[in-house]
């Protein structure tokens, strides 16, 4: 890949490569595939990074440069395990914005946390202890259990529904602070 040392190229890769082999490996079933594709991406981007429009989202440039590809993996490959239209890859787009936005916006892990606080608040204390032993003080389940006078099957169903009544919260939270532009539920 040429200028493979710059700071551009090195950004782009480590700010992108996650959220697009992901879109890759969803649209192909194959991580290999996806991974050649992503090279491909970044292959493309670099040697055409002079018609990149800075006013307008990079992701969005890149997503472009990727549904390009797939279409040209999807007309090669006659072994293609995934038919795609138009409208599943714009499903698709959505997505991987998503996760770009996830994975690049430096504010989504701090919003993430300052949810996840708000959320723990919401549990019963019980609950709270026996995360921050399991967490925090790195705890098995035996352990936790004998600390707190309940069987072990008991403390993981403590957790187990703790951290479905957590993933669900912070789900809300960071859904109602969502920009309304963003779309639909993922």
């Amino acid at each position: 890949m040429p200028a493979s040392d710059s700071p551009w190229t090195r950004a782009i890769v480590e700010q992108n490569q996650r959220w697009l082999t992901a879109y890759f490996l969803a649209a192909t079933g194959d991580r290999s595939v996806s991974e050649d594709l992503v090279q491909e991406v970044f292959h493309q981007a670099l040697e055409s990074q002079g018609n990149y429009d800075p006013s307008k989202p990079f992701g969005a440039w890149l997503r472009g440069i990727a549904r390009h590809l797939l279409f040209r993996h999807y007309r090669s490959a006659r072994h293609a395990m995934v038919p795609i239209d138009g409208a599943l890859l714009d499903q698709l787009d959505l997505h991987a914005a998503r996760a770009e936005v996830r994975l690049i916006d430096p504010d989504y892990q701090p919003t993430r946390l300052a949810a996840l606080r708000l959320c723990m608040e919401r549990l019963s204390v019980r609950a709270r202890s026996i995360l921050d032993l399991k967490y925090s003080d790195r705890q098995s389940s035996k352990e936790i259990a004998e600390r707190v006078g309940m069987k072990t099957n008991a403390v993981d169903m403590v957790i187990s529904r703790a951290r479905r009544t957590l993933e669900a919260c912070v789900g809300r939270r960071l859904a109602s602070d969502a920009p309304a532009a963003g779309g639909g539920d993922d």
